[in-house]
């Protein structure tokens, strides 16, 4: 019989996800892991369309559940917070995956959240990555939902990185390191007054870059990536590697 710890994890639909890969690495333990994506290859990314995802997640939770996975994490930051006019509503979305499957289930977003809580800071700035404008518009409305005091908004178009018209497909589904690193050090430089760089985009992955990044800006940097895997970490009593920044600490 194997005791290792079993994670499962829900990926968004019709992309290579890293993190249940990448999880093992981040952690002192040794865990197993498991993905169920959502099986929605024609998927339009519209938030509209993402809102109503609801009955699709809790089956990838309970196909977990019966893979015999003992949390359920949910990859992708804007399936908590799509179309939601209150945190209470996000939340209900995370709730109702452990109502189908009495686990604890960890949403990217509201990870996010939590993990900014955990680090007591307010006034953040607000990287949106390869985000458009509507998805810029919604993340940075639902962090002031949350209460907190967003001084700095932006997105690679914003930034002069990429055009208007740019998709995460254009990065081959992931972007570089140096291309986050440099979006990142924008926001921070943009945002002198903000206590801790918000980075939306689970396409935006800050596992390998982000320790030399919080030394180089003296702030906390809280990710799409790490901060699920800090929530999860947490939640099962793992300990984390030093690798992922600032939040092993917390």
């Amino acid at each position: 019989m194997n005791n290792k710890t079993k994670i499962g994890f829900i990926s968004a639909p019709a992309w290579f996800d890293p993190a249940p890969s990448e999880f093992p690495t981040v952690v002192e333990e040794c865990v197993l892991t498991q993905q169920a994506p959502l099986l929605l290859p024609e998927f339009d990314y519209r938030l509209e369309t993402i809102a109503t995802t609801q009955n699709e997640l809790n089956l990838c939770a309970r196909s977990l559940k019966a893979m015999g996975c003992e949390l359920i994490a949910q990859v992708g930051s804007p399936f908590a917070w799509a179309c939601a006019q209150s945190e209470a509503e996000a939340r209900y979305r995370e709730e109702a995956i452990t109502s189908a499957t009495e686990l604890p289930a960890l949403m990217t977003s509201l990870a996010m959240v939590d993990a900014l809580r955990e680090l007591g800071v307010n006034k953040i700035a607000v990287n949106c990555t390869y985000y458009d404008n509507v998805w810029r518009d919604g993340f940075s409305y639902f962090m002031n939902l949350c209460g907190f005091d967003v001084v700095h908004v932006s997105s690679l178009s914003d930034q002069g990185v990429a055009g208007p018209g740019i998709k995460i497909e254009d990065f081959g589904w992931s972007m570089t390191n140096e291309l986050t690193s440099n979006s990142i050090a924008f926001s921070a430089g943009a945002a002198s007054s903000a206590e801790a760089i918000v980075v939306t985009g689970a396409g935006a992955r800050t596992l390998d870059i982000i320790s030399e990044l919080e030394t180089k800006i003296q702030r906390p940097i809280v990710a799409a990536d790490t901060a699920l895997y800090w929530a999860v970490a947490r939640e099962l009593g793992l300990t984390l590697k030093p690798s992922i920044g600032i939040l092993s600490n917390v």
